[in-house]
């Protein structure tokens, strides 16, 4: 069934998606498409901000993607869980609000050919969507879309975690948003009074009322239709029929770094050994399609202190006045995010720039069971920031219904290794600083220090998770061996673009969610740029 033609249609409707949607749907004489292969995502759990933990783990919200036994992991398979609604991982993350380091995209420009993406022009983007809940600034605007604040709830802790690394040597950040993450901070959410503030939410929403923009929900992409070089329309699934929307100007892919390489894929589009060897026509041989991916392993220390923390709110009375003091006031512990402060430092001090970034939560979990600890606990989540390790995305088949093969080394590389153990030995310092150790009470992960750094690395291998934020499977780049120019276009198909987190040639130190959505600002902007000429 062929529907009728729109200027843009837009496969997937996540961070990126959303923003993309919104943006070009301004235009009352363009007709855009979205399409998603999820539900719409709103409702109480969609909304609350610890809405999330009911959400995880069920198939209509979370694609619970499940990789390939990963030999770093000493052959473990990891769940990699990610928003399938609209609002896509927005609707479901930790809401943690963080563009990166000037320093980041600076060198996406100079190193890596991304003419127009340095900081000075990124952060007009993050800027244009931002709502923040405080003074306009030089890197704040108060004017934009997408909720950005301070947690409404400040466990005390959080505070003295700052005030620690201060004691263990890191600086104080003052505004982290300006391009300065070299130290540690509270960080902000993208909430708004109380509520998460995805981008279906915030970008979409009003967007919908638009009689020129329509939303399709329930409609799995196949892949792009290419004639002559040039992308015609998208081909769907919904509701088990095959159906295709035509695109007068272009297609624009935002369906994240595991669906949108898959996508081009099954579009022709990618290493042509690999693309014959499933007999998939090939349109262009782009054999960078689905390799650099990229994410952040993440390891946990977690220990007992000894004021409440939220694990210890969450029986059946502290739910109830949770609930009710969300439905009353939007504060209380169901406003809560699971990272509350945040730190940038350098595991060795002849580094140039941190590379490693810690986040630290007001919640303990119990490793045997995976539920609330008894005890009042914390964690601090540690990454590599700019992690060397990579991976790739593969098709498990030609049928977009099964889901790609994730095939990443998440340790792969030994010096991502070293930097955590090193990054872990000061953590452990860090909890140990005069602001948090009046607090300690005890360990809960790991029960006991490693004695060496054979031991810290089999720790790491046999905990470390994933940090949520993949990117990279459709990298930016000024080569030619690049997926997409600077520009986000396919490189070897005219009217064809990818703007999601994909596009990221090397991972910002962040969480992406910002990242990703500041890629849908500047995607739509140069969109009406091109068509303009």
């Amino acid at each position: 069934m062929v529907m009728e033609a729109a200027d843009y249609v837009i496969a997937g409707g996540g961070s990126a998606g959303c923003v993309i949607a919104s943006r070009l749907s301004e235009d009352p004489n363009i007709r855009v498409v979205l399409l998603e292969a999820g539900g719409p995502g709103n409702g109480l759990f969609a909304t609350m901000p610890s809405g999330s933990y009911k959400l995880l783990g069920k198939p209509h919200a979370d694609w619970m993607y499940m990789t390939e036994p990963d030999p770093s992991l000493n052959g473990r398979r990891a769940m990699w869980n990610a928003g399938r609604m609209l609002g896509g991982g927005s609707a479901i993350n930790g809401m943690m609000y963080i563009r990166g380091s000037r320093a980041d995209y600076d060198s996406w420009e100079k190193d890596l050919g991304c003419e127009g993406w340095g900081w000075n022009a990124v952060q007009t983007y993050f800027k244009k969507s931002e709502g923040f809940d405080g003074a306009p600034s030089q890197s704040h605007s108060t004017e934009g879309p997408l909720g950005v604040a301070l947690p409404r709830e400040i466990h005390p802790l959080s505070r003295a975690f700052v005030e620690a690394c201060g004691e263990a040597g890191l600086r104080k950040v003052e505004d982290y948003c300006a391009g300065d993450i070299d130290g540690a901070f509270l960080a902000f959410v993208t909430q708004r009074n109380g509520q998460r503030s995805s981008t279906a939410r915030a970008f979409l929403e009003d967007a919908m009322k638009r009689p020129n923009l329509t939303v399709i929900t329930g409609a799995m992409v196949d892949k792009v239709l290419i004639e002559n070089g040039r992308a015609t329309g998208v081909q769907f699934v919904k509701d088990g029929q095959t159906q295709v929307v035509e695109a007068r100007r272009e297609v624009v892919v935002s369906a994240s770094s595991m669906q949108s390489p898959a996508i081009l894929l099954r579009s022709g589009i990618g290493p042509a050994a690999e693309l014959q060897a499933m007999g998939i026509e090939v349109k262009v041989d782009a054999p960078d399609v689905g390799k650099n991916l990229q994410e952040h392993a993440s390891v946990q220390t977690s220990v007992i202190v000894d004021l409440p923390t939220i694990n210890t709110r969450m029986g059946t009375l502290g739910v109830f006045k949770g609930v009710l003091q969300y439905f009353l006031l939007k504060r209380g512990i169901m406003t809560v995010t699971p990272v509350e402060s945040m730190a940038f430092l350098r595991s060795s001090p002849d580094l140039e720039l941190p590379d490693i970034k810690l986040q630290f939560g007001p919640m303990a979990m119990d490793p045997a069971t995976r539920k609330p600890h008894a005890k009042p606990g914390v964690v601090v989540y540690a990454n590599v920031a700019k992690p060397r390790s990579r991976g790739e995305i593969r098709l498990r088949s030609t049928n977009p219904l099964d889901t790609p093969v994730i095939d990443h080394r998440l340790l792969g590389d030994p010096g991502d290794v070293s930097a955590l153990i090193r990054g872990l030995k000061i953590v452990d310092g860090i909890l140990h600083s005069p602001s948090f150790a009046k607090h300690l009470k005890g360990r809960i992960a790991p029960p006991e220090l490693p004695k060496d750094d054979a031991a810290w690395e089999d720790r790491i291998r046999n905990t470390a998770g994933i940090g949520y934020h993949p990117v990279g499977t459709c990298r930016m780049g000024g080569d030619a061996g690049s997926v997409v120019d600077p520009r986000l276009r396919v490189r070897g198909v005219s009217g064809l673009r990818v703007a999601d987190g994909s596009v990221m040639p090397i991972m910002p130190s962040a969480n992406t969610n910002a990242p990703a959505i500041m890629v849908g600002e500047k995607a739509a902007d140069m969109i009406r740029e091109d068509a303009a000429r």
